[in-house]
């Protein structure tokens, strides 16, 4: 059985004080079940991401974090649409912008913030890793960590008709954590309570599965609409993607 780190209400009580955000503003009164049952979802993922990285509630800190909500009601019955229906409302969100102001406030923060607003040619051109490093970490947080979400809320909603007592969620977390030798680094986690382990994403060896996947969306056009290019990215960015029970964590890799 797979043990927490010591002292989770510690995670749980960040989780509780971090600012939280929503796809649509105003959700109205009524929802303190449903967003309690969320920050739930979410503190369960990450705990058990920090069991299995050996990461205890001594060795991390919060810099800054942020919670955001997709509190859209088609995800309650994404299970009826058909896929032309999901790609035209996942299409209409994936860049959203209160999502990307947020984010732009928590990289302020970060130690390779001076070199966040790098233009890419500017950061092409740049033989400095600490250039580089910054532009993985933009992506990471502005792109992969959304993007990931999205596909991830968008299989558990249609397989696993998830969405019924919770938001789809994703936290942000820019934080500090110490290593076994007391070096402190900065690591950028992005959580969802999305699919979790129960999907597999396709690997990049079964390219005929693949391209016979594609022939079949491309015809018939049901099932899940997903986003795609996702591992792509997360090659570029040198992160990882780490599912633990009902959620996945999108975290860089060095």
């Amino acid at each position: 059985m797979m043990q927490h780190p010591p002292s989770v209400d510690k995670t749980l009580a960040v989780l509780q004080n971090i600012n939280c955000l929503a796809l649509h503003s105003g959700m109205g009164a009524g929802h303190d079940e449903i967003l309690a049952a969320t920050r739930k979802s979410i503190t369960e993922v990450l705990q058990d991401f920090l069991a299995v990285r050996e990461i205890t509630d001594d060795r991390i800190s919060i810099i800054d974090g942020f919670l955001f909500l997709f509190n859209e009601p088609k995800f309650a019955q994404w299970r009826t649409l058909d896929w032309w229906e999901q790609r035209k409302y996942i299409q209409s969100i994936k860049d959203h912008q209160p999502y990307t102001e947020r984010a732009h406030v928590l990289l302020a923060h970060s130690s390779f913030a001076p070199y966040i607003g790098y233009a890419d040619e500017m950061v092409a051109k740049s033989t400095d890793q600490e250039v580089k490093r910054a532009w993985m970490r933009k992506r990471l947080v502005l792109q992969e960590c959304f993007w990931n979400g999205i596909d991830s809320f968008s299989h558990a909603a249609y397989f696993k008709n998830k969405y019924q007592e919770l938001f789809p969620a994703l936290c942000v977390l820019l934080c500090n954590v110490i290593d076994r030798n007391g070096r402190e680094t900065e690591l950028v986690l992005g959580i969802d309570n999305g699919t979790g382990f129960l999907y597999k994403k396709k690997s990049r060896e079964s390219a005929m599965i693949n391209l016979l996947h594609k022939a079949y969306k491309y015809f018939f056009r049901n099932g899940v609409f997903y986003i795609g290019g996702l591992e792509l990215g997360l090659i570029e960015t040198e992160s990882e993607l780490s599912c633990h029970g009902s959620g996945a964590v999108v975290y860089q890799g060095w």
